[in-house]
């Protein structure tokens, strides 16, 4: 048995094929109907189970190339449970939140276009078990260590437009966050058994091209592992408001990527990770292994009458289905607006890190201020998005006021009454900082 004080932690990874048919249909972007027509890179789910030797709690992370889980987390983390024993609230679930993915929304993509494949969700839930299981029994002591790179070619899409409102266009002149969360595991004989590296961007840079694919992370991923010879974690930052971009004076826009553009993005982001196991600098993680959640109610605003009205005869389906909805919600006598359950997850390795994980296509507006808060009392804050359950988009305080596509658009594609309320981050902020002080 090794020393626990040198190798305080077992780790242990797996993965599994998950990509879909050709022929099945994809999701990500509404205006794509068409059935895929072929697969640029193969889908994967990838399973790191963490335990504390010493007080015996594992953390089972599981991330996979589709948008997320979202409201199949509750089947999932079952399944998982049953399976492995693992308590549910010791599981997340994230996603890389690729758009050329299959239809996994229940609440979204089986009313839309895309339709759902239940007998391809049913195989790819089986198969996450599988992997689960597989990376427990992969378990040896390792010792965990922590850093933080650099990668530059997320923009964000909220272009400031000079009159207190944004445009959706690339820009460095709003909030965006170029840090490369990395933790590393080494097994008693020293070798690199896995890494977990972060970034935060849209993996839209393929735009809605007709074959599946992992975009710049699928790319990554596979160069971290031909470099490293290990396996390797992604983990999809706050990247609600984010996009791939490399500055061209061709485009003063997103445009849309060719593959081989999207893999030097990849390749970007791999040597990011690479030069810092190389050069970094690294700090241990050590501390007892703690996981909490917390489940919160976000509101989101009622509107008035000839607000939906002005939206029944628009162009868009959506929208206009959209003003039918909640108009008859107002006949009906509704008087109160929609709501989501929200879930915010935390683990902690002592005070050496804290990752903190929510539910929904968080602005990166969230991942600065968690960094900024709780670092000091953490040595490193990871944020997470796209966890869980995830909710749709969920934008900052600053936000509400500027507008834009998170603020209001989105919340029609996913039939809420309207924006989220104000107060919504204070009240995610407060769960988060309870969470991580044990209240």
């Amino acid at each position: 048995m090794s020393d626990l004080s040198e190798f305080p932690y077992l780790l242990g990874t797996a993965e599994i094929d998950v990509t879909p048919a050709v022929g099945s249909k994809l999701a990500g972007f509404a205006a794509r109907t068409a059935d895929s027509t072929g697969v640029y890179l193969p889908l994967r789910c990838i399973a790191t189970a963490i335990t504390d030797r010493a007080g015996g709690r594992t953390l089972l992370l599981i991330s996979i190339e589709w948008l997320g889980f979202y409201d199949n987390t509750p089947r999932v983390r079952g399944l998982i449970h049953a399976a492995t024993g693992v308590p549910e609230g010791d599981i997340l679930l994230c996603g890389t939140h690729t758009h050329c993915g299959p239809p996994i929304r229940r609440f979204v993509d089986a009313d839309c276009r895309e339709g759902i494949d239940e007998a391809y969700l049913e195989a790819a839930f089986t198969k996450v078990v599988t992997v689960a299981q597989a990376a427990l029994a992969d378990r040896v002591p390792v010792r965990l260590s922590r850093a933080t790179g650099w990668c530059g070619f997320a923009h964000s899409r909220r272009r400031p437009d000079g009159k207190g409102g944004v445009t959706w266009a690339p820009t460095l002149d709003a909030p965006h966050d170029h840090t490369v969360p990395l933790l590393a595991a080494h097994t008693t004989d020293g070798r690199l058994k896995h890494v977990l590296f972060g970034y935060t961007a849209h993996p839209t840079a393929a735009g809605a091209i007709l074959e599946f694919g992992g975009d710049y992370v699928g790319f990554a991923l596979r160069e971290l592992e031909q470099q490293l010879g290990c396996t390797a974690t992604f983990l999809q930052g706050c990247a609600g408001d984010q996009k791939p971009f490399v500055p061209n004076p061709a485009h003063d826009n997103f445009p849309q990527y060719a593959l081989t553009e999207i893999e030097t993005m990849g390749r970007q982001l791999a040597g990011a990770v690479v030069r810092e196991l190389r050069h970094g600098a690294w700090r241990s993680v050590e501390g007892p292994l703690i996981i909490d959640r917390r489940m919160l109610t976000l509101a989101y605003r009622l509107l008035t009458r000839s607000e939906y009205e002005a939206w029944l005869d628009s162009d868009n389906d959506f929208f206009a289905r959209w003003a039918r909805e909640n108009l008859a919600l107002l006949d009906a006598g509704v008087r109160t607006g929609s709501t989501a359950d929200f879930e915010v997850q935390t683990v902690r390795f002592g005070r050496s890190l804290a990752l903190v994980a929510l539910a929904g296509e968080m602005s990166v507006a969230y991942a600065l201020r968690a960094v900024k808060e709780l670092g000091r009392d953490f040595a490193q804050v990871w944020p997470i998005g796209y966890a869980n359950d995830i909710v749709g988009y969920v934008c900052s305080e600053r936000q509400l006021a500027e507008g834009g596509y998170e603020v209001f658009a989105c919340m029609q594609y996913i039939m809420k009454s309207g924006p989220l309320v104000a107060g919504t981050e204070d009240r995610i902020f407060a769960a988060v900082h309870g969470l991580l002080e044990g209240k």
